[in-house]
């Protein structure tokens, strides 16, 4: 079973970036968080193939 990390939601963002997912705990909410890193490239490749299936 994958371990995920757990966060709090004063987390400083640029911690978010060592993990692929975490847990956010807050006091009455959880949220599950995906990071997915990209190049340049592909980010505006992604930004593009969406645009042209939005009607």
């Amino acid at each position: 079973m994958k371990v995920i990390e757990k966060v709090t939601p004063g987390t400083k963002v640029y911690k978010l970036f060592e993990h692929e997912e975490l847990i956010c705990e807050g006091k009455d909410e959880v949220f599950l968080i995906s990071v997915k890193k990209m190049t340049r490239e592909e980010y505006e490749r992604d930004q593009s193939q969406q645009k042209q299936s939005t009607p």
